[in-house]
């Protein structure tokens, strides 16, 4: 069981992985485009300084030739670079070009169906990301995807991990967790939410004022 972080500020980042509990980052084009500008690799290569584990970043061509292309210059970046080839049929042949011949780690991302992720693994996906958010956009149970596609790893015996992203409020945090995903990746203002809780806050407060109280009547010093 992982967190991620999914970002691609470098201070955002930085802030996460200082508090001990983040293992990773998942950054995409639109978190890139929303960043500083400025150098994308540089970028990468702040985000690697300051993150121990795996960092993935996402191909942006369309055919396979030029996905390899790309993902060959990400990989060769870091060793710590995953990249992300978003779920197609023309992807399936990227996907294991990538992992069984030229030994690159590959995060599938862009998923929204158990089936979808059969085929990454069967491709031989180290990850597949599984969008929690916009799985119940639609109407259908994330939980269940996420459960189907644990199921389907466990069968085959696949060393694919599930990645659950797309988070909209720490509840899909918690219960993606328990519908069986490895990691899940979620923004920097979410992991603060999972730290906070009204009642702790207020439990906090009166230990301290009965811890006051007791100093200004003498009792304690």
């Amino acid at each position: 069981m992982e967190l991620f972080i999914d970002s691609a500020d470098v201070d955002e980042v930085r802030r996460a992985a200082a508090l001990g509990v983040v293992s990773g980052v998942t950054t995409n084009p639109k978190l890139a485009a929303a960043a500083e500008a400025g150098s994308f690799r540089e970028r990468v290569g702040d985000i690697l300084a300051c993150c121990r584990g795996p960092v993935s970043v996402e191909v942006l061509s369309e055919s396979a030739d030029e996905m390899l292309a790309e993902a060959a210059e990400y990989a060769s970046w870091d060793a710590r670079v995953v990249v992300k080839v978003p779920m197609s049929l023309e992807s399936l042949e990227v996907i294991h070009k990538l992992e069984r011949e030229r030994d690159i780690r590959v995060n599938v991302t862009c998923m929204m169906a158990s089936d979808q992720a059969a085929l990454a693994m069967m491709a031989g996906a180290s990850y597949a990301s599984l969008f929690v958010g916009r799985i119940a956009d639609m109407g259908y149970d994330a939980d269940a995807v996420i459960g189907e596609t644990a199921e389907f790893i466990e069968r085959g015996q696949f060393q694919c991990r599930i990645i659950a992203g797309s988070m909209r409020q720490t509840a899909d945090i918690r219960r993606s967790f328990l519908a069986g995903a490895h990691i899940v990746t979620t923004s920097f203002e979410l992991l603060a939410q999972m730290a906070h809780h009204p009642r702790t806050m207020e439990t906090i407060a009166e230990f301290k004022s009965a811890w006051d109280e007791a100093r200004k009547r003498g009792e304690l010093s």
